[in-house]
């Protein structure tokens, strides 16, 4: 029977060492008897709550064949290996999906800078500046004759509203 095993990898391995952890992972598939039909990496996201401290882990889907018998001896070594943070095992009596799966809230690894890849960059601003005084201060100057003649208009009106 084909089943369904979803690992969670913990974020202690780099890219480069989670296909070794895999493989690892694979051969302890084949050692209990089961055949592996296909893996998937899909990527390093964000858990939804933190487990041991852990808040990132790299998504694992690996398809295998295997009696029914020897599913339970998958789940200990799984339990037992610290190269799995958690995992799920799913009979699939369907077989293997031929749809494509894709993580919709895929984080991006930190830059040397600390920033994210996507992150877009905010203009430097002095410390005390605000937002719409920058805005302020990046409109045309006037000439001190259209800011008076502007001064003037204000005051007229606010001295008709008084009256």
């Amino acid at each position: 029977m084909i089943y369904e095993i979803m690992s969670i990898i913990p974020p202690k391995y780099s890219e480069s060492e989670i296909d070794g952890v895999t493989k690892t992972i694979e051969t302890m598939f084949t050692a209990a008897g089961a055949t592996v039909e296909k893996t998937t990496n899909l990527g390093k996201i964000k858990l939804a709550y933190p487990i041991d401290k852990v808040r990132f882990g790299t998504y694992i889907l690996t398809y295998v064949n295997v009696a029914q018998e020897k599913v339970q001896k998958i789940d200990q070594d799984l339990r037992l290996s610290d190269d799995v943070l958690r995992h799920i095992i799913i009979a699939r009596p369907d077989g293997i999906p031929t749809t494509t799966f894709k993580m919709t809230s895929y984080q991006m690894p930190l830059n040397a800078e600390g920033r994210r890849a996507g992150e877009r960059e905010e203009p430097q601003r002095s410390r005390g500046e605000r937002p719409a005084e920058a805005a302020i201060a990046e409109k045309a100057k006037m000439s001190t004759a259209e800011l008076n003649d502007k001064l003037d208009q204000i005051l007229d009106s606010d001295i008709l509203k008084n009256i």
